[in-house]
């Protein structure tokens, strides 16, 4: 198996995390590297992804894993063949597939366009209750774990998984405290158990 890490920018933010599997799917073919398939009567190419990104929101902290027996360089094969935006940046070999999706606990992002706020006024709340895009009401607060305004934006770790935080709800929520406009929102790395 091969884990890499890719990019989503350049256009490549407002695929949906189907479409986005399926580029991924047509790369690794472009590219000749074989991907095995799941047994049974509907076969799958075994390619694992990390949890889905919001439409629109950039990254270059996205993590896949191929079930693949390819032995040269994965990272130029794949650069070499994928869409513009879609960039592996690391890659690694593994005896077991590390499931991105259940084992990301933190996502780490930056927005743009907020204005400046002292951020402990956030981290000292005991509860932020806010609607989620269900219309249920959810306390955000537990799901933040740091948070800090630099000149270039707003910085933040965010939960992920079972206590995900979207990252657009959080900006909404600090925009219409503190002003401004929330504008490019791009995830920059992520913390992954072992």
């Amino acid at each position: 198996m091969i884990a890499f890490k890719y990019t989503k920018t350049d256009g490549a933010e407002y695929l949906s995390h189907l479409d986005l599997l399926r580029h991924i799917n047509c790369t690794l073919r472009r590219a000749g590297i074989a991907v095995n398939y799941s047994q049974g009567f509907n076969k799958h190419a075994r390619i694992f992804m990390s949890n889905p990104l919001g439409t629109g929101i950039k990254s270059v902290a996205e993590f896949c894993t191929v079930d693949t027996f390819f032995e040269g360089d994965f990272g130029a094969a794949f650069n070499a063949n994928s869409p513009k935006g879609i960039k592996c940046v690391e890659w690694y070999y593994t005896q077991t597939n590390p499931n991105f999706a259940f084992n990301t606990e933190q996502c780490y992002y930056r927005v743009k366009g907020l204005n400046p706020f002292n951020c402990d006024e956030i981290l000292q709340k005991q509860s932020i209750i806010l609607t989620d895009s269900r219309g249920r009401e959810v306390d955000i607060r537990p799901r933040i774990y740091a948070i800090e305004c630099k000149d270039d934006g707003v910085y933040f770790w965010a939960g992920c998984n079972e206590k995900n935080l979207r990252p657009e709800l959080l900006a909404s929520y600090l925009c219409s405290l503190y002003g401004g406009t929330v504008g490019e929102i791009i995830k920059l790395d992520a913390k992954v158990l072992k």
